[in-house]
């Protein structure tokens, strides 16, 4: 997903983190990064696992 907005967007994640490469902006680069992360991490753990367990739940 950072791919496609690194090269197809000029307002995404992905572009900001390759500005923000291309500047030597650590700061910058760490708090797209884990802004990034802990959003993926929450759809994960709020949204993806429960509806796996709710629909693997026949295997037990």
């Amino acid at each position: 997903m950072l791919v496609v907005e690194l090269l197809g967007r000029s307002d995404g994640v992905g572009f900001q983190l390759h500005l923000y490469f291309q500047l030597s902006d650590v700061t910058g680069i760490l708090a797209y990064s884990l802004s990034f992360i802990s959003v993926v991490l929450i759809i994960e753990y709020a949204l993806l696992q429960p509806l796996e367990r709710k629909t693997n739940r026949w295997r037990q």
